[in-house]
């Protein structure tokens, strides 16, 4: 049986405060001062370009969701995920050098709900607009993990359960012990 979505009075999501970083990293591009901005070619030397966001890829997010969600010190019992592209980003495949994978809370129809089997299993919160994983009802099939466009969802075995954020009830722990503030709580455009 295929879930109903509920329409959420507001969305709310974690987003990515983009900007510059303080800490250069190597790429085949011309150097560019993140004081002024003005390139300046290296000759003969790997040289430096702006990195595209402020995470400086401490983790601490992983580590704050863990602990705040299943009580366990180990990130892979995290919502969010923070993965690092360097070689991806100095080849040019990549735009970033950092990507962080968390839940976006798709609005209107997500389809990790479309695709849950089980009605109900996932349902959309009144307060927060965040998609939530009921784990009572939960089957554990992991369409929602397969049909996430974001790959946004996990399946952790030893916890048993998917894993997603909901946004912590309102209060997005990483988004409160991010030490650079590269995250944001906010209204989903």
């Amino acid at each position: 049986m295929k879930s109903k979505a509920t329409k959420a009075k507001e969305v709310w999501v974690v987003n990515p405060v983009l900007g510059k970083t303080r800490f250069p990293i190597s790429s085949p591009l011309p150097f560019v001062d993140w004081r002024n901005n003005n390139p300046t070619p290296i000759p003969g030397k790997k040289t430096f370009s702006r990195f595209v966001t402020d995470c400086t890829r401490c983790k601490s997010c992983e580590i704050i969701c863990a602990l705040f969600k299943e009580k366990v010190n180990n990130p892979n019992f995290s919502r969010i995920h923070i993965l690092t592209n360097e070689n991806e980003w100095i080849e040019g495949k990549s735009e970033r050098i950092v990507e962080r994978k968390i839940c976006r809370q798709c609005p209107e129809n997500p389809e990790c709900m479309q695709a849950c089997p089980v009605e109900g299993a996932l349902y959309r919160d009144s307060k927060t607009g965040a998609v939530v994983v009921n784990d009572e009802l939960c089957i554990r099939c992991r369409s929602c993990v397969k049909a996430c466009p974001y790959e946004a969802l996990w399946y952790n075995e030893e916890a048993n359960k998917i894993l997603k954020c909901d946004l912590c009830g309102g209060k997005p722990q990483c988004v409160i012990w991010c030490p650079v503030e590269c995250l944001k709580y906010e209204k989903y455009p």
